[in-house]
């Protein structure tokens, strides 16, 4: 097939190019009639010891029916591909000039947003013992892509810089210097790989602070790297393969799976439920009844409350969340996204949906609620309820009736946070949810708070607004839930806190933060004293085991212990929220 099979594949991609929720790791292919099972042989190579005695027989079986390969896996294909190339280079074979080219545009084709996000281990590969050996047999090195000699940037220290321990920060200075910024377009052909090499610091800090530059420097990347032989690459001494794999596990932050399938998540009728669908459906019932006494009551307001939980951290403490839910006469769905969360929930008898872990989850479980036709309030696990919700919401609908978004702020700026949000069921609601879930799932980069203050224009960018799939006209009308008094969160970073009466309080938003599976972003808490390791408020507010009646009751925590009030009063400021808030500098502006 060659290189014009990846070209196909392209022309397809650009032609699919809406189609939501791509199968990139090849998880839904029925295993009956295809060429291979190729979800088990991706598990085998995530856990083999060698990938190559793996897959002889899967190596074999592709070799003959490549193109039926290419249409049932592209990315299986990619990998099959990668390994042949290795084996041909170190036993010094012809095909090594077959399968080169093939792996080379197929990384181009799929690109690092893609390769980052995919559980196939292609980055893994490449970054091969195979090419040591290679160097050994004295192979030909190109002086122009060792950058020997320079003029724009000194790229022999820039080279070098990659040999120390604490390489990232001195990295990025030079990334983002003066030279590369003046004269990148030289820079480019001066050093193509050393210009390739500032480009991926570049994607890795846009990434997880203004990702709205990422595309360029994944593009730029990729555009040299299309057109320098990866033998070359490696024996160059700059350090890109092994970089791109690191530079794909920082910045991850979900890969390409989903517990709803794509037609439950789109609102159409499934031909067979997954187990997160049966799970809900067995607690709609229920949830109906309590969505209909809510909607008697308040005005039309059909509420429900969802929540998800996984990990030592969080899973520890769902039933007590759960339980302080019910005593304020709260329905939570609560999806559960591992054996221990599960286990959890059913103790307490809460409305339990079973997942896998995944930050998608936060807009999955909305998203579908709302196709069910109810209004979704989402809290975070290290959400303290101090009281129902409900009033308060019902208050402001009254007063600002044409909202469809609630959403709570910082004290002190402008700041979204994702962590609690109503969703009201309106068809614009649905449509731009499900559109941000797509994006989300496409970007493995992506924060979901960012992303979701950028889907309502307000602050973060994740592209140009001619990118963006929502145009303002489609955005729902939001406003802001109360930071001042009623929906607060913990001062872990200065824009945060409370003042006012605490048996006002309704939420109290701990910002525990662990719930980012981005090793950069987690790094960045630790070092910034951000939620992780601050203040334990979450062993704090669900560990009180001498006082059963702080799950069991309605009783204000404050009112009850002196430890909790100590805590709460931390976060309190003596002066009101500002009548005119800071702007939200989250993100520091980037060098496009």
């Amino acid at each position: 097939m060659g290189i014009c099979g990846w070209l196909a594949v392209a022309l397809v991609a650009l032609a699919t190019a809406e189609a939501p929720f791509p199968d990139y790791d090849c998880r839904h292919l029925d295993g009956h009639g295809r060429l291979l099972d190729w979800a088990a042989w991706r598990t085998e190579l995530q856990t083999a010891q060698s990938w190559l005695a793996t897959s002889q027989g899967v190596l074999a079986k592709l070799s003959q029916h490549r193109d039926r390969a290419m249409e049932e896996c592209p990315l299986g294909l990619l990998m099959a591909d990668v390994l042949r190339m290795l084996v041909c280079f170190d036993r010094r074979e012809d095909c090594a000039n077959t399968f080169e080219p093939l792996v080379r545009h197929g990384l181009a084709k799929f690109g690092l947003r893609v390769l980052m996000g995919t559980n196939w281990p292609i980055y893994q590969a490449l970054h091969s013992d195979v090419w040591e050996r290679q160097s050994h047999r004295g192979v030909f090195q190109d002086p122009h892509l060792s950058c020997v000699e320079s003029q724009i940037l000194d790229w022999p220290r820039f080279k070098r810089i990659f040999e120390k321990d604490d390489w990232y920060q001195p990295a990025v200075d030079v990334a983002y210097g003066p030279q590369l910024e003046e004269f990148w377009r030289e820079a480019a052909l001066e050093c193509p790989l050393g210009f390739a090499m500032a480009n991926l610091i570049k994607a890795m800090l846009c990434s997880h602070t203004e990702s709205i530059c990422f595309r360029a420097h994944e593009q730029m990347l990729g555009a040299v790297l299309e057109e320098v032989r990866l033998p070359d690459v490696a024996q160059s001494g700059w350090p890109i393969l092994r970089l791109l794999g690191h530079v794909a596990r920082v910045v991850r932050r979900h890969g390409f799976h989903l517990d709803f399938l794509p037609e439950e998540l789109l609102g159409g009728t499934p031909t067979a439920a997954s187990q997160s669908m049966q799970d809900l459906l067995d607690c709609l019932p229920k949830l109906t009844l309590a969505a209909e006494r809510t909607a008697a009551r308040w005005n039309g307001l059909r509420l429900v409350y969802a929540t998800m939980a996984y990990g030592t951290r969080f899973s520890l403490y769902l039933s007590r969340f759960l339980s302080r839910a019910v005593a304020l006469s709260l329905d939570v769905v609560a999806f559960c996204l591992d054996a221990a969360a599960y286990e959890a929930c059913r103790m307490v008898d809460g409305h339990c949906v079973r997942g896998t872990p995944s930050i998608l989850n936060k807009f999955t479980l909305p998203l579908v609620l709302l196709h069910q036709n109810f209004d979704v309030f989402w809290l975070d696990l290290d959400v303290f309820l101090f009281q129902s919700p409900t009033r308060a919401v019902a208050h402001h609908f009254r007063h600002q009736p044409t909202a469809e978004l609630l959403v709570s702020g910082s004290f002190a700026v402008d700041c979204i946070c994702s962590g609690v949000v109503l969703f009201r069921s309106t068809s614009k609601v649905k449509e731009w949810l499900k559109k941000l879930l797509i994006w989300m799932y496409s970007h493995p980069y992506e924060h979901d708070q960012k992303l979701f203050s950028a889907f309502l224009r307000f602050g973060e960018r994740v592209a140009f607004d001619q990118e963006l799939p929502v145009t303002a006209e489609e955005t729902p009308t939001w406003r802001f839930l109360d930071p001042e008094t009623q929906f607060v969160s913990a001062r872990h970073v200065d824009a945060a806190g409370w003042t006012g009466d605490p048996d006002q309080i309704v939420a109290f938003h701990m910002l525990h933060g662990d719930s980012d599976q981005a090793f950069a972003s987690r790094q960045f808490a630790q070092r910034n004293r951000l939620g992780v390791g601050y203040l334990p408020l979450l062993d704090l507010f669900f560990n009180q085991t001498e006082l059963p009646e702080l799950y069991k009751t309605p009783v204000l925590p404050h009112r009850l212990s002196p430890e909790l009030k100590e805590a709460l009063y931390r976060s309190w400021l003596p002066h009101p929220r500002p009548k005119v808030p800071q702007r939200c500098n989250e993100t520091v502006p980037m060098q496009y």
